[in-house]
């Protein structure tokens, strides 16, 4: 049994009062559509190892250009922010900059593409309208996605793909280099020891000895063997590392609602601060790029000028910088760690002369970014918490020993707490900003919905209009004229009688479910709440087919059958239309149709045979508008159940619907 055809074509208009509803359609993330997702994933590798080869292939393929791309994208946008920024006085720069974010937003595409061709779901960024002459060369200044990808390319996507082509390199040069040190390791000078002598004395705790050639060469193959083994998933880490980067700054998912109101009469106007508010992977970025700075400044700052352990210092540091990372998120625990930090950090720095204390310059930048990133993500309480917190612990601090004097310390506190208070406030005021334009947002994209909805509902009425003008009057006509036929036609027999009285009955009926139906169209409140078809009307159905001429053999259970009332009027309309396109296409056919329970499924067939001269009888004419199957098909799949229709063997049509009993 063959399939209907394509059913990507507008959803027929052929509803009725008390039709179930139709299941929105799956949302479809980024631009790949369903059929190129079955697509890939019909071609996707199945064994492990050619999945395990599929993935090196992608991954590499993303690795590799990565770091020459940010190597010309990094020294253009510099050159060209720096040229605008130095001309701006002059006005060259106001005319410049705009072709600098222009350039930063192709550069940003060109990361986006290579997302989506590596696999990510992640969206092009469509352009925002334009104006004519100077407003359109002007525009790319208040595009918000313009600056983000400007600040990505300049600040993020460098360090980054230095550190993922890095990582991958040498590790696929250490593998290779370890499994080929057997020819050119001879040629290396000899020292005080090789690898594999330093690692057994490490490992014996014993003098370093020499081991001869053969046990480092066998070492180092070991080794590359190793890294070779490890190479993909270190790859794979290292593309997923980029890929998280390119979504959380350049995915434009949480933009969406942006671009569909600038379609609207009065379009939003996103800015670059709320824009980075409303995707949680800025602020990681922000947040893992001051954590990486910050160990790497606190670290060393921490140990060469206050003389604190290295282990404790690198303690310290990561534990400043992983309070940031948790920030983003997790208010309470970063808010814990990073008062944990501050007052080890002033335990470990109280007795050291020198500086001022309680508080070390990389500690109060770090409290700094702290304080703001929780004032910008999270609620005021928790800013307060924090605030008071570390006042309170700087001011405990103070009866410590310190370094200068206690005006000095004093000092240091207060300042501490002032700027650490200024961050809040910016974070906090930005945060009210934000809410304040997202809920604009929210009213705009309302309106325009509103706006929507009352030209969808004066659509639907002026076409209730039209049906009420011409397919009602028409039925009416059809009515009176068979009703009245005995009257005007005398002299006839019975049997042209009762045709005359089944069309009548058929032509009311039509016109009592149009009327249904035009109330439907015209906001549902006005609609007829006579009760709907089922399951068990279809042989009255099929009664009434008779009466047109047509031969049609009902096989129909004799028990009642206790279905839901949406899967009853389904069956029903099923059967009603599968033989209104019997006797449209296939005049003169006999048609079987088959109704039967078959365990928790009801099973529905309407078989029709060859047309009379032989037409196709699954063939479409001027009566229909194709309509009929794909309505069908939408009204069996929203129940959860399945339809097969197509020609036969012998040149008939058969409709085959399957639909659950309960």
């Amino acid at each position: 049994m063959n399939h209907s055809p394509d059913l990507t074509s507008p959803a027929p208009a052929d509803a009725y009062a008390g039709d179930v509803p139709r299941p929105a359609e799956p949302p479809q993330i980024g631009p790949n559509s369903q059929e190129a997702a079955d697509s890939q994933a019909a071609t996707a590798p199945s064994s492990w190892w050619a999945r395990l080869w599929h993935n090196l292939g992608r991954d590499a393929g993303l690795i590799a250009p990565s770091l020459v791309i940010s190597l010309i994208a990094f020294p253009v946008l510099v050159t060209l922010v720096s040229v605008s920024i130095a001309t701006v006085i002059v006005w060259v720069g106001v005319l410049l900059l705009p072709l600098t974010l222009t350039v930063a937003r192709a550069f940003g595409n060109l990361s986006r593409v290579r997302a989506r061709a590596w696999g990510a779901p992640i969206t092009e960024a469509a352009p925002r309208p334009r104006g004519r002459g100077l407003r359109w060369w002007l525009a790319p200044l208040s595009d918000a996605r313009a600056w983000l990808d400007l600040l990505y390319e300049t600040v993020f996507a460098l360090p980054i793909r230095l550190f993922t082509f890095s990582i991958s390199l040498a590790w696929f040069a250490g593998g290779l280099g370890g499994i080929t040190f057997f020819f050119w390791g001879r040629f290396l000078p000899e020292d005080e020891g090789d690898t594999v002598d330093w690692v057994v004395a490490w490992v014996t705790n014993s003098p370093v000895t020499d081991l001869g050639f053969s046990a480092e060469a066998t070492f180092q193959f070991v080794t590359g063997i190793i890294l070779l083994l490890t190479f993909p998933f270190i790859l794979h880490a290292m593309a997923l590392l980029e890929i998280v980067s390119i979504r959380a700054a350049l995915s434009t998912d949480g933009e969406a609602a942006a671009m569909q109101s600038a379609q609207s009469t009065h379009p939003a106007q996103s800015s670059a601060l709320s824009t980075i508010a409303g995707s949680q992977g800025w602020f990681w970025l922000i947040a893992a790029f001051v954590g990486v700075v910050l160990v790497a400044i606190a670290w060393p700052v921490t140990t060469v000028l206050y003389g604190v352990p290295t282990v404790f210092a690198m303690v310290l540091a990561f534990s400043l910088s992983a309070a940031l990372l948790l920030s983003v998120r997790w208010p309470i625990p970063a808010i814990g760690l990073g008062l944990v930090a501050q007052l080890a950090g002033i335990l470990l720095t109280a007795d050291v002369s020198g500086a001022v204390r309680p508080f070390t310059v990389t500690s109060l930048l770090a409290l700094v970014f702290l304080h703001l990133i929780i004032g910008l993500r999270h609620r005021w309480i928790h800013l307060v918490a924090l605030w008071s917190g570390s006042a309170l612990i700087g001011v405990l601090a103070l009866v410590l020993p310190h370094a200068g004097e206690l005006p000095g310390a004093l000092s240091n506190v207060i300042t501490t707490a002032a700027v650490a208070a200024g961050a809040g406030v910016i974070g906090v005021i930005g945060n009210l900003l934000i809410k304040g334009r997202r809920q604009l947002e929210s009213e705009r994209e309302l309106s325009a919905a509103e706006l929507a909805k009352r030209q969808e509902l004066e659509e639907r009425n002026r076409i209730a209009q039209e049906l009420h003008d011409v397919v009602a009057h028409s039925m009416s006509v059809i009515s009176v004229q068979a009703t009245t036929a005995k009257y005007r036609l005398p002299g006839l027999d019975e049997r042209s009688l009762g045709e005359f009285d089944s069309m009548a009955g058929s032509a009311r009926q039509a016109l009592t479910e149009m009327r249904g139906l035009l109330a439907i169209l015209r906001g549902g409140r006005d609609a007829d709440l006579a009760p709907q078809p089922t399951v068990d009307d279809i042989p009255a159905l099929v009664d009434v087919t008779r009466g047109s001429g047509a031969v049609v053999d009902l096989d129909f259970p004799t028990d009642p059958m206790s279905l839901p009332p949406t899967t009853s009027l389904t069956a029903f309309r099923v059967v009603q239309e599968s033989l209104s396109n019997a006797l449209r296409h296939a005049a003169g056919a006999p048609v079987a149709v088959t109704v039967t329970a078959i365990g928790a499924r009801l099973e529905i067939s309407v078989l029709n045979g060859e047309p009379d001269g032989g037409a196709d009888a699954g063939g479409h004419s001027h009566l229909g508008g194709g309509f009929g199957i794909k309505g069908m098909r939408e009204r069996v799949e929203a129940l959860g159940g399945s339809l097969q229709v197509g020609p036969t063997q012998h040149r008939g049509f058969e409709v085959r619907a399957s639909l659950p009993m309960e």
